[in-house]
């Protein structure tokens, strides 16, 4: 998308530097995650549904295209049910990155908002929780000591950049946006602050300055494979195209939206940007002859807010209705991953750093739990992984005043039981024959019920042993901090 050039040209660049890999059996390594993209927004997942939104788009509106995006689908293997591991931003991506739960790393909501709460309950010497935590040991650690080169470029939301910068967590350079959503061409506040980052370094005009660092990088003899983590900022709001940046110093981000009022309009030119940022990203690896040796991955962080569609699915962002956290999925390898082939296998985020890894001949982390699985034979022969429970867990919304009110679900095969906030009965739903989640049987199914919901418990439990934190002690100092609301806790958003 015009509105993602500097990230495009420093893309470009990391995959000339490694043209002496082209033939290496280790591949390259391409994760690009876009930012609240619907399962519904990309027409190859979408299929035969309707294009719905919450908000109903004008009548006679034709829905986003996304031509690249699906070749890319057709060049390799869709994930039909891949899942984010949160239905919000920075907990997805902390699972991502290392592989575990994210509760067992303490991101469990949007940071940010969350920062800032536990700043505002720290006693007298105590550091708050901030981020990501060092101790981590992220997918570009892993791979970068096995001999990659490692690049992060786009959306991080993981900490502030002056303690949790991606260059302390495994990445050899870095350019992109701290925060958790940007208009994609000022990268600055309305106060005029930026928030767009050349290594450790803020700067202006990113499209001007980025360029000049794209050719100096070029230079740069680097005879490694590559894993580059390109995190777009689209579809995420502000809303703002391809051909709006006169429209970017005129937003105030207190205007979540942007300056736009046509907003279906708004959103489907970003969903056709980012398609065709991707194309044009897929063309450089094509020129630069490095497309048969590079593993190209395309994900989603969760699902999409109110102008976004999840057709066919129930739900949407921060839900964990099916729509919140499936999201898109598809992996091309020219060779090795057939082209046109799809699994219907689940599989998660976290599977990323165990399946690069195997990839990479790498070995995983020894000394903490990895909830991941290799998701190698997948892949490559469409084989699914041994059969295991997968489990959410979040508060109901992204921001602090009902933290304590909880989503939780867990999958099992066909089974799905949730609960979508504090005393809300359980739900179960048979995805296979039910898949938009339209019949609740759980007054059909009690030991299934009973069975999953002793499961969750347990799982809960165990991840949280881990956290840096107690959960149980911040809620109660949210609680009387006035952080959390005291009023009834039946926020669904």
């Amino acid at each position: 998308m015009d509105t993602q050039r500097p990230l495009r040209g420093i893309l470009c660049a990391l995959l000339v530097v490694a043209t002496a890999w082209s033939a290496a059996p280790r591949p390259n390594i391409l994760l690009i995650v876009a930012d609240d993209l619907g399962y519904g927004d990309v027409a190859s997942f979408r299929g035969a549904a309707p294009w719905i939104t919450p908000e109903p788009p004008p009548t006679g509106f034709s829905p986003p295209r996304t031509p690249r995006v699906d070749q890319l689908a057709r060049s390799g293997r869709k994930l039909t049910s891949f899942y984010a591991n949160c239905s919000v931003c920075s907990p997805t991506r902390a699972a991502l990155l290392t592989g575990r739960y994210q509760h067992r790393t303490g991101v469990v909501n949007v940071l940010g908002q969350f920062e800032s709460a536990m700043r505002a309950i720290a006693r007298p010497g105590e550091v708050p929780f901030a981020g990501l935590p060092l101790s981590e040991i992220t997918v570009a650690e892993l791979l970068r000591t096995g001999g990659y080169r490692t690049g992060a470029f786009g959306k991080w939301h993981l900490g502030a950049m002056n303690t949790h910068h991606p260059m302390d967590q495994g990445f050899d350079e870095y350019v992109g946006a701290a925060s958790g959503g940007g208009d994609n061409f000022s990268m600055k506040t309305a106060a005029g602050a930026s928030y767009f980052y050349r290594g450790r370094t803020t700067t202006d005009a990113p499209g001007d300055v980025l360029a000049d660092e794209a050719i100096q990088f070029k230079r740069r003899p680097a005879p490694k494979p590559f894993f580059a983590y390109l995190a777009f900022t689209a579809p995420h709001v502000p809303y703002i195209g391809p051909k709006d940046r006169k429209l970017a110093n005129a937003w105030d981000e207190k205007n979540v939206t942007g300056p736009r009022t046509d907003l279906h309009q708004a959103y489907k030119d970003v969903i056709e940007g980012l398609d065709a940022a991707i194309g044009r990203i897929d063309d450089a690896l094509t020129e630069s002859h490095l497309a048969e040796s590079t593993l190209v991955v395309f994900l989603s962080d969760n699902g999409p807010v109110d102008y976004g569609s999840c057709a066919p699915l129930r739900g949407r962002k921060t839900w964990l209705y099916e729509g919140g956290p499936r999201v898109p999925m598809i992996a091309r390898w020219p060779g090795k991953i057939p082209a046109g082939s799809v699994t219907d296998a689940p599989a998660m985020t976290m599977d990323l750093l165990p399946t690069f890894a195997a990839l990479a001949g790498c070995t995983v982390p020894t000394d903490r739990k990895i909830d991941g699985v290799d998701l190698t034979r997948l892949l490559l022969a469409g084989e699914p992984p041994a059969p295991r429970l997968l489990f959410w867990e979040k508060p109901t919304g992204v921001g602090m005043a009902h933290f304590d009110n909880r989503r939780w679900a867990v999958r099992d095969g066909a089974w799905k039981l949730q609960q979508e906030r504090n005393g809300k009965a359980l739900e179960l739903y048979d995805l296979v024959t039910d898949p938009t989640e339209a019949r609740n049987v759980a007054a059909q199914n009690p030991d299934t019920v009973a069975r999953l919901e002793a499961a969750f418990r347990t799982w809960r439990q165990d991840v949280y042993s881990e956290c840096p934190y107690d959960l149980a002690s911040v809620i109660a100092r949210l609680k009387a901090k006035g952080i959390i609301d005291a009023g009834p806790k039946d926020a669904t958003r």
